[in-house]
């Protein structure tokens, strides 16, 4: 009895995460690549710059400001080894209080928070962290962003 019902945990558990999407997009891509392809008619980019850090997180990547129907939204990004690291210190600085969601998986990981008023959603797979943080829109632009490196993949 007990040996079956350990089986059927680990079957929900092996089930539950093919249904985990974090996606990033190809390895090939450079920061600008990665940025560029998100520009639509709903979010148009309006400015991007490189960036030594987030907040007191140090990360060199790059800052994209997309303007949308709900107000600009930010998304930085960074590529390199230290993705995961840079995740994880983000995500001890949110704050055990103010968290809302966390996926952490030894091979990718998402958190999504609430701060100062602006909400933010961070997601690390292989090389490649993003943060998208805005006072409105942001799931809308996280959808749309996993919508599109999804579709690079076909």
């Amino acid at each position: 009895m007990r040996r079956s019902l350990f089986l059927v945990v680990v079957l929900l558990m092996l089930s539950s995460c093919t249904l985990i999407k974090i996606v990033v997009p190809p390895e090939a891509y450079s920061l600008d690549t990665a940025i560029f392809v998100l520009e639509t008619r709903d979010y148009r980019l309006s400015d991007v710059k490189e960036i030594d850090s987030y907040g007191d997180v140090e990360m060199k990547g790059k800052v994209a400001v997309f303007e949308t129907e709900y107000g600009p939204v930010f998304l930085y990004v960074y590529k390199g080894k230290e993705a995961k690291k840079i995740w994880k210190k983000l995500n001890g600085r949110a704050g055990f209080v103010s968290i809302r969601s966390v996926l952490d998986l030894p091979n990718m990981g998402k958190f999504s928070t609430v701060s100062n008023g602006k909400k933010i959603v961070a997601w690390w797979r292989k090389n490649w962290l993003f943060i998208v943080e805005g006072k409105n829109g942001v799931e809308e632009f996280v959808k749309h962003v996993y919508r599109v490196y999804e579709e690079m993949k076909q």
